[in-house]
């Protein structure tokens, strides 16, 4: 019973801080059981073989890193490549990439594998030295494309994060392997 208290009042909490980050959406901080019961479930896409392999992969002239978003502020999901070839890298965000509206989102590399464990809840805030921002967010989900500057050394960032400027707040990150 006080799991379930805890996990209705950080719902609400997370309600209003979406609110803040996210003006253009309306919110309600009235929950049902069902929503409460959706919530505290955790689901996990199944492992096979090739997941225990190494997810770093060398093409003919370059390096692919892979990551899978996990959800910090808002839910995030997907896919995301960092495909270094040629003197050229590219982050590719895949078809299945989502995550909520907001102002200001830009897509950046962060210095942490994991971020999101190593920021505080709900808004999940990063540090000015640890991130460098590749590019404006062009979509909220689907299949989606950023160069990176070539002067950025990759080998210092083990991260990919959708981040709110504005408010400091990120809203998912993915890991790179």
């Amino acid at each position: 019973m006080i799991a379930r208290l805890s996990l209705i009042v950080l719902m609400v909490v997370a309600t209003l801080l979406a609110a803040a980050c996210n003006p253009s959406q309306t919110t309600s901080t009235e929950i049902d059981a069902a929503n409460v019961e959706t919530a505290s479930t955790v689901e996990e896409a199944p492992t096979t073989d090739s997941d225990s392999e190494t997810t770093a992969s060398a093409t003919a002239s370059g390096t692919t890193r892979l990551g899978v978003f996990a959800s910090a502020e808002h839910e995030t999901t997907g896919n995301v490549e960092l495909i270094s070839q040629d003197g050229q890298a590219t982050l590719v965000f895949d078809e299945n990439f989502a995550t909520s509206n907001g102002p200001d989102l830009v897509v950046v590399l962060h210095r942490s594998a994991d971020l999101i464990a190593e920021s505080t809840p709900p808004a999940y805030p990063i540090n000015e030295e640890d991130y460098v921002v590749i590019a404006p967010l062009t979509a909220t989900n689907g299949r989606q494309e950023y160069a990176v500057p070539a002067e950025i050394d990759l080998t210092a960032f083990e991260a990919v994060a959708v981040w709110c400027q504005q408010f400091n707040a990120t809203f998912g990150a993915a890991p790179l392997q």
